[in-house]
């Protein structure tokens, strides 16, 4: 393995701990929140959010949040401000791991934390 891949996987591991340690960020919300991915300045997000029938991502960027939101399929941009230049390695990512994305979202629609199926995003593609 290069040098960066192993610095990329460590970082990727970093986060995953980070993600299944963290305490929540909003306990007073009415809605839960479950980080999917933090990889350095982006992070993508699926929150509990009833009501809503569209299976879909929030991506915050920088120290932007809710700067976008993808639908998970058809991977494509529902709405937000980021530049459309990531749009294409977003949509990209998301078809990819799609299919552990919408069990992660049906999961988190029913009340469910899916923190075990969130390891096999690392698996994918």
């Amino acid at each position: 393995m290069k040098l960066k891949e192993e610095l990329e996987y460590l970082q990727y591991r970093l986060a995953e701990i980070d993600l299944f340690t963290r305490p929540s960020s909003r306990p007073s919300s009415a809605f839960t929140e479950l980080l999917l991915v933090k990889l350095q300045d982006i992070k993508i997000k699926i929150y509990q959010e009833r009501g809503h029938a569209l299976p879909h991502v929030h991506i915050d960027y920088g120290k932007k949040y809710h700067i976008a939101s993808f639908a998970i399929k058809p991977a494509a941009r529902i709405e937000g401000s980021l530049s459309k230049k990531y749009d294409k390695a977003i949509i990209s990512w998301i078809t990819e791991r799609h299919e552990d994305l919408l069990k992660i979202w049906s999961e988190m629609q029913q009340g469910n934390e899916p923190k075990a199926l969130i390891a096999n995003l690392s698996g994918s593609a």
